[in-house]
């Protein structure tokens, strides 16, 4: 769906939540995911039941496109996944057999665990720490798509999936995904604060908390720990105790702060202020500088409340608890370079501070134009300076990029999403042509230096072979990880020598399948990628 929606994505995806039931038992699985005993299995990534109830993987093996492979670290060795550092079977290579009564320590065979940071699992030397099959204690095993920290399995990238009310862990290197998680109904906009994942839910109207401590084999969702929020809240942001939430369709930031723990687990959390923008200015976004954030105000459908947008606000929140709004800038004259001469308005969507500035992604449609209307001009960012209050336009050029998405630092450069000009067919709100999408990288001078664009599906079959829309994204290192709004896709773009190379994704055919798509509607929209 392309983001000239941005205020009522979530309304419009709400009539595309599907569970699929198995009403003999009352049990009801989400998509994908299977009955399974008295519960749900997710078969494609599930270590414990890959490719159908309990058919549990060997160990050092996890669950990858419903088989089990070797996990990450591990050889094959007749037939088996060891880990040669710790393995006594395996010390060190293939067939070295430690002796009765030794242990293997770093490939090595040894009367006794040395090592301060080890921990004897069996015969195994391990740091439970780190180690992905004894993850905090000794069996501990992490899923495929998760790594071992600090004695947790945790993610390396969290992808929320809004149409199925789901998240999903990734693996930064393998690009393994670990099981789908039920969290909310309709998680739009995700945050981490004390190593608890935060999901603003646009159909619950909650931010909601989920855990994944160590051993377990999936995100568990804390029930006890909800929020409440405004209608449509679009992004969080963490700041120290305090937690920042926009509600595009309420038209307000909401402050919630931290309290004291009473032993359960997740944040405790409660609102503390709210500050209220007004009817028709859907905030979309949020970006701090110093001790004040700025919030895109997008401005509702049609020529009149348009006008309440096309601005953003400075929000010094030097108090959270009295958050005031102390500057505005307006964006209504800058050069928006409309096509045919005609009538554009800004529409200011994502923004981001970087070097220094706060860069603003423009959706820029014509003041009359419904949720599903292409755009009305070029692929425009606004640049302002957080001191002067100045506001510049950067063109990323109608030839790459129609229709910004999302704005992200890729170090010194800066990275743009482009939904492009989407087309769709009338109340099935099938996805038939897109053009000018892709993502945009501009250098530390604001020029463009790279573009990437989806390639069309080599299939030929729309329905079988969907077309990726871009929308948001996260970055880690110079690594891109683009959602897909329309299949439920993720894209992997690695930027090197000032271009963009695509290691999964369209041209390949093998873009990452990781939100499943609605049996009804055929949509599944990846609403947002964090890298905790």
């Amino acid at each position: 769906m392309a983001s000239s929606r941005a205020v009522a994505v979530v309304l419009v995806f709400s009539s595309v939540v599907a569970l699929t039931g198995c009403p003999d038992t009352g049990i009801v699985c989400r998509m994908g995911t299977n009955r399974c005993g008295t519960g749900c299995a997710d078969y494609t990534s599930d270590r414990r039941n890959c490719g159908g109830c309990g058919q549990a993987c060997a160990a050092g093996q996890v669950c990858t496109d419903s088989a089990c492979v070797c996990q990450a670290g591990s050889t094959l060795c007749e037939g088996r996944c060891v880990t040669t550092a710790t393995d006594p079977s395996a010390c060190g290579a293939c067939g070295t057999v430690c002796t009765t009564g030794q242990v293997c320590e770093l490939g090595q065979c040894k009367a006794s665990c040395t090592l301060g940071v080890s921990t004897r699992c069996g015969d195994s030397c391990v740091d439970t720490a780190t180690d992905l099959s004894n993850c905090g204690a000794c069996g501990a095993v992490c899923q495929a798509g998760q790594r071992c920290v600090g004695g947790g399995c945790a993610s390396e990238v969290v992808v929320a999936c809004f149409s199925s009310g789901q998240v999903a862990g990734l693996s930064a290197s393998t690009l393994q995904r670990s099981p789908l998680a039920d969290l909310g109904t309709g998680p739009a906009a995700l945050a981490t604060m004390n190593g608890v994942l935060l999901a603003a839910d646009g159909l619950d109207r909650k931010l909601n908390q989920a855990d994944l401590p160590a051993g377990s084999t999936s995100f568990r969702e804390l029930t006890g720990r909800s929020l409440a929020t405004g209608a449509v809240p679009n992004q969080v942001l963490v700041d120290g105790d305090f937690v920042y939430v926009v509600n595009a369709q309420s038209g307000t930031l909401q402050v919630a702060r931290r309290g004291a723990g009473d032993g359960d687990a997740g944040v405790p959390l409660s609102t503390v202020q709210e500050l209220v923008f007004g009817a028709n200015t859907f905030p979309q976004a949020l970006a701090k500088v110093d001790s004040a954030l700025w919030v895109p105000l997008y401005g509702g459908y049609g020529a009149g409340s348009a006008d309440a947008g096309q601005r953003v606000i400075e929000v010094n929140v030097a108090d959270p608890l009295n958050p005031r709004a102390t500057a505005e800038v307006s964006l209504k004259a800058l050069d928006l370079k409309a096509f045919d001469g005609g009538v554009s308005v800004a529409r200011p969507f994502a923004a981001v501070t970087h070097r220094g500035s706060v860069y603003v992604a423009l959706n820029n449609f014509a003041p009359d134009c419904n949720p599903l209307c292409v755009p009305g001009g070029p692929g425009l960012l606004a640049k302002i300076d957080p001191t002067t209050k100045a506001a510049s336009i950067i063109d990323l050029g109608a030839d790459a990029c129609l229709n910004p998405q999302w704005v992200a630092s890729l170090g010194d450069a800066l990275a743009v999403s482009c939904g492009g000009a989407a087309h769709y067919t009338g109340q099935n709100f099938v996805l038939t042509s897109l053009s000018q999408a892709g993502v945009v990288v501009l250098d530390s001078s604001d020029r463009r230096v790279a573009t990437w664009a989806p390639a069309a599906p080599s299939c030929g079959d729309a329905g079988a072979c969907p077309l990726f829309l871009p929308g948001r994204f996260a970055v880690k290192g110079s690594t891109l990880f683009l959602g897909d709004q329309n299949a439920g896709r993720l894209v992997v773009l690695d930027f090197a020598d000032g271009g963009l190379s695509e290691r999964r994704g369209p041209a390949r055919n093998d873009g990452l399948e990781v939100c499943p798509v609605s049996p009804t509607s055929g949509v599944a929209n990846v609403s947002d990628v964090l890298v905790p």
